[in-house]
């Protein structure tokens, strides 16, 4: 029996990237509306003006929501602390998300307009233990949301590009740097990587699944997959290499003449091998450790029982192989595009 090692086990171009010019930005003194579980370009009807965006700057120092009332019924600091504390650690459950809460504050208040209605909104910063960071929003009756600070970084970049007023970025102290939140984020995936640049790639509503490219110091590159608000999976880095396979190529570690197969290359080889398959799924289930052919499911009509494909690519003299599913759990291989 052959053994191979998995690499990827997504299915090939299904994530539907949502890639904004411009992210979410929050309306009047809280989050505008939107698309929940999605950053998109709309800027909804209550964006916020560049004074009150001036006075949200400061939402980290809690000591500025101290109101007379407060001070006179006993209420401190660390009694706002431990509130923001609370609700985000329930708002977290609810939506829910992969995020063991580390820190947290209120930094927008107020009602806004969805679907044609007034609602009370508050947007809260988050710090989570697997060092992401992200902006979560009750809008209550709608669905809760929220967009990491990755994406909301990705924001104030193409603001300032076009000449607008940046957005709002992440500003608790796990979160204000972005290459160490994401060097953390790395490290805790499993992958040892100094971040020295990144490129925002988007996001997938259909997985609530969020993508970023990573470049580390010593030019190797990853695609950094990452839960959205709606998914509790922990996030993981994939080589360019296989990132590329899934139809997410890196750009900004390039190696020159690097061979990487695409979607494409795995359709032009059963048409070279003169397979009958008109494939509208693909699914790569890796690349063996010994004989390095590429392990391709494949469904399509012409083949009723399903298809697995061994494809030797690149100068590799293996031989090709195909065998229906049933033959290919003799391999290890089972079938998901098939049943």
């Amino acid at each position: 029996m052959n053994r191979f090692i998995v690499l990827v086990t997504a299915a090939i171009a299904v994530a539907a990237l949502c890639i904004p010019a411009a992210a979410q930005r929050m309306g009047g003194t809280g989050p505008a509306g939107g698309t929940p579980g999605e950053v998109s370009n709309h800027m909804g009807q209550n964006n916020m003006t560049q004074d009150q965006f001036n006075k949200l700057q400061d939402y980290v120092d809690v000591s500025k929501r101290l109101t007379g009332e407060d001070k006179a019924k006993g209420k401190t600091v660390a009694d706002l602390v431990k509130e923001d504390k609370a609700n985000a650690t329930e708002l977290v459950k609810t939506l829910p998300l992969s995020c063991d809460l580390t820190d947290a504050v209120l930094a927008a208040q107020g009602p806004v307009s969805v679907n044609g209605k007034s609602v009370d909104t508050k947007t809260y910063e988050v710090a989570c233990g697997n060092g992401m960071g992200y902006f979560l929003v009750t809008q209550a009756p709608e669905k809760p949301y929220g967009f990491s600070c990755f994406a909301a970084e990705a924001t104030r970049a193409a603001d300032v590009a076009q000449g607008k007023p940046p957005g709002t970025v992440c500003q608790l102290a796990a979160n204000a740097s972005v290459n160490a939140t994401m060097t953390t984020v790395m490290s805790r995936a499993g992958t040892n990587c100094q971040v020295r640049d990144f490129r925002w790639v988007g996001t997938s509503s259909a997985s609530n699944t969020e993508f970023t490219e990573v470049a580390c110091s010593d030019d190797t590159g990853y695609i950094l997959k990452t839960a959205m608000p709606g998914s509790t999976q922990p996030p993981r880095a994939i080589n360019c290499h296989d990132a590329a396979i899934q139809g997410l190529p890196c750009k900004l570690t390039i190696v020159p003449g690097a061979f990487v197969p695409t979607v494409q290359t795995f359709k032009d080889a059963l048409a070279q091998y003169k397979v009958s398959c008109d494939a509208p799924n693909v699914r790569v289930v890796g690349q063996e450790n010994v004989l390095k052919r590429y392990v391709v499911e494949f469904q399509c009509p012409q083949q009723p029982k399903g298809l697995v494909a061994f494809i030797p690519l690149n100068g590799n003299t293996a031989k090709f192989e195909t065998l229906d599913c049933k033959a290919a759990t003799k391999k290890g291989v089972t079938c998901q595009l098939t049943k």
